[in-house]
């Protein structure tokens, strides 16, 4: 049996884009035209339960965050992924934790992991030849100074890539 399509929030991190851009080919397709961004949470809700109600929760919601500054600091080996973890991750962990007090049937990727730490995916299961140009490539370049100002609802679409819904402002 398929699942329905989902939706799922993400912080995006223009500032990383000219970085990681080389890099992103190798991520899948659903995701690879999305900016470079920190999931919030993964999934929400599914594509059919999103309505005015559901949306006017998230503004209300978001925008008693404050945006917050924070750094992509490192390379790092993550599962399966090469990733740039951003510090202070707190601010993210928070977020995470804001939204899945609110819809508690929406556990962060899906209840698959005890800890889910932040972090800006670069590429997706690359050989070790790949995550050592990786961050031969990035780490000289890191730390890079960023600011988390939105939230982004991004939704499934069929046998399509994800794409952008609506952009939530996170308060001041």
């Amino acid at each position: 049996m398929s699942r329905p399509p989902s939706t799922g929030l993400v912080v995006p991190v223009d500032a990383a884009v000219d970085l990681v851009s080389p890099w992103t080919a190798g991520l899948p397709a659903a995701v690879r035209d999305l900016p470079p961004h920190v999931t919030a949470l993964w999934p929400f809700l599914p594509t059919g339960d999103l309505d005015e109600t559901v949306e006017d929760r998230l503004e209300a919601l978001l925008s008693g965050v404050p945006s917050f500054s924070f750094a992509l600091v490192r390379v790092a080996d993550l599962a399966d992924a090469a990733v740039l973890l951003p510090e202070p991750a707190a601010p993210f962990r928070a977020l995470t934790r804001t939204l899945w007090d609110e819809w508690p049937e929406c556990p962060p990727f899906g209840g698959a992991f005890d800890d889910v730490a932040p972090h800006v995916a670069v590429a997706v299961d690359p050989s070790g030849e790949q995550r050592a140009a990786i961050r031969t490539a990035l780490a000289p370049r890191l730390p890079l100074a960023c600011r988390a100002t939105e939230v982004l609802l991004v939704e499934e679409t069929p046998g399509g890539p994800l794409r952008l819904r609506r952009r939530f402002a996170l308060g001041g």
